[in-house]
This record gives structure tokens, sequence and C-alpha cells, in this order.
């Protein structure tokens, strides 16, 4: 048995059901962190506050619907560990569970934004931290189920996707139609509606395993005007990549999507990137650039709906403070 039975156990409720693993694991890591990944009988609910407190400060909860996901995932995993009779139930003393969340909800001035159309970075994180978990966890070559191996691909396209919308974020068609020569050769570099975009070390890794396993997988090297997602599975992707997004966010229960939902569309990855540069004041032209489209159709879909900037008098002595006259001043 491992040293840190939370991490034991966490691993062993996972092998059973990976439903929960994100906010299982983070759980776990700040109980590791607060030293009682050994002492279950001494951890309580205030843990299970000072967790979200943990991770609010960290930028990762900052939305009601991130934290209620968390506590779903929290009270599943002792569901678990009460059956194995491994922990006592930690929330059988809460009188109102709604009233809990309340109370965490107005203890860290945790919202959820009113247009939900555009999610929250800390969301965005989640994702991101889920598409890469999987792929850290899921061996190709271990994969004997064809629906299973099917899910494989269509997930490396989604990671794919969602990254480089992340740093472009433009329509999903253009994303799906990047080809080998829009990138650099050491796919550092893509030009996307004429603008060259930095992709991130992180990033450069993901689309060079990508493309080496699709060449193996074809048995052929990728071409120069092939389009990169097409290569790596092509499957009517860009009509498919909604039915992919959906899969994939049940499997990870961000927020609850019902059973007869098929579909969830992947404009959100977009809208959102766009949402948080005008939160950071990020000049209007620079984002009409990018996403390909005029300033009037970013002032119709954003800056007429009051969305806040975030630390608004650093950004504008920030910008005010790039004028030549300045350091005259």
């Amino acid at each position: 048995m491992q040293s840190n039975l939370f991490e034991y156990w966490k691993e062993e409720y996972l092998s059973n059901d990976e439903t929960y693993r994100n906010h299982v694991t983070k759980f776990v890591r700040y109980i590791t962190l607060i030293g009682k990944g050994n002492s279950p009988i001494t951890i309580t609910k205030e843990d299970v506050i000072k967790c979200i407190e943990h991770y609010n400060q960290q930028g990762k909860i900052k939305t009601i619907s991130t934290m209620e996901s968390h506590l779903e995932s929290i009270k599943a995993f002792y569901k678990y560990l009460v059956g194995r009779e491994y922990a006592d139930d930690i929330f059988n003393n809460i009188a109102s569970f709604q009233d809990f969340k309340d109370n965490i909800a107005n203890k860290y001035n945790l919202t959820n934004p009113k247009n939900r159309a555009y999610w929250d970075e800390s969301e965005l994180v989640d994702i991101l931290e889920a598409i890469d978990g999987y792929f850290e966890r899921v061996n190709l070559a271990e994969i004997a189920k064809v629906n299973e191996k099917k899910k494989y691909y269509k997930f490396l396209v989604l990671r794919l996707f969602i990254k480089l919308t992340l740093i472009a974020p433009t329509k999903r068609s253009i994303i799906c139609a990047l080809k080998k020569t829009d990138f650099s050769a050491d796919f550092r570099f893509m030009t996307v509606n004429e603008v060259k975009v930095r992709i991130p070390s992180g990033l450069t890794r993901d689309i060079t395993n990508s493309i080496k396993i699709a060449e193996f997988t074809k048995q052929r090297s990728f071409e120069e005007n092939e389009s990169i997602l097409d290569f790596v599975y092509n499957d009517d992707r860009v009509g498919n990549l909604n039915e992919y997004f959906c899969t994939f966010l049940k499997s990870i229960n961000l927020f609850e999507i019902p059973d007869h939902i098929v579909s969830y569309p992947v404009e959100v990855i977009m809208d959102s990137a766009l949402y948080e540069m005008v939160k950071n004041g990020v000049n209007p032209a620079l984002i009409a650039k990018i996403n390909g489209t005029k300033i009037s159709a970013l002032e119709k879909k954003f800056y007429s709906n009051g969305i806040p900037t975030h630390d608004s008098d650093e950004l504008i002595n920030h910008e005010i403070a790039k004028n030549r006259y300045y350091n005259y001043i």
C-alpha cells in the first residue's frame, strides 16, 4: 500500500469511475499538502472549505459552477469511501447542502458569468487539465475496443482544436483548415488570419506527437497542403467536433449536461478566449484582426454588454505610459 492512504484510495476509486477525476485529484492533492493524507479521521468539512479557498486563490475555482462541481466530486468520492468503510461521511451533519454552498460562494465572492456563452478562465484550465490527463492515462497501444480507439483519435483532434483556438481565437472553420504550410517547420509559429502566432512549447509537443501517431497509423508522412486535424483523424471533423466536445464534457463532469444532449458548441472556446482578451483591455483592433472579423461585430457581441475590465486603473495607466511624452513628463 502507498504511504498516502488518500492517494491509494483515490486511485482505487478512479479505477472504477473516472467521472470526477479532475476535482477528486485536486482535493486529494490539497489533503496531502496539509498533511492529512494518512489520517482520514481528522478530515472535516472545514478542510473542504479551505480546499476551495486554496484553489480559489490559485484562480482554479472562481465560479459557483466550478465550486459546485468540486463539492459534488468530493461527495461522490466520500460515498465510495464510506461504502468501503474507509472513512466517515464528513457531510452527514450538514443540515442544508444548498446553504453550505451559498455560504462558500459568499465567503469567496464566487459568481457565475451572466452569459454562459463565455466561460471563466478557471473552467478553461479545468478542460485543459482534464484532456491532457486523459492522454497521460490512456495508451493507444493498449486499447482493444474499436469505439475506445475511435474516442482516442477524436479526443486527440479535440485537444488540438481547443488549444489552437485558445491561442488564436477565430472561427472553427479556419482552425480546421490549418495546413502544414500554415506552420513553421518546427511548429513554433503558425499563421492565422495573416497573424504570425507564437505556439507555446507544450502545444508544439502536442502537435508533433499527434502527427507522429497519425503517421504511424496511416503509414505515410504528413503532406504540405494537408489539414492537420484531417490528417490526425478524418471523420467529417468540422461537423462532428460538437459531438466530440459533448462526449468529452460529459466524461469530466465539468457541469451537468442532460443525457439526451449529444452535441455542445465548440464556439464557446473561441468566445471565452475573446472574452478574456476584452476583460484584459486588449485593443479591439487587435482582437478583430486575430478573430478575422470587424470591430463593429466585436462591439455588438462584447462591448455593449457591460463586460467588466480587470484592474482597469492599472491597465489605463499602462496604456498612457506607452506614449512618448510620458517619460518627459
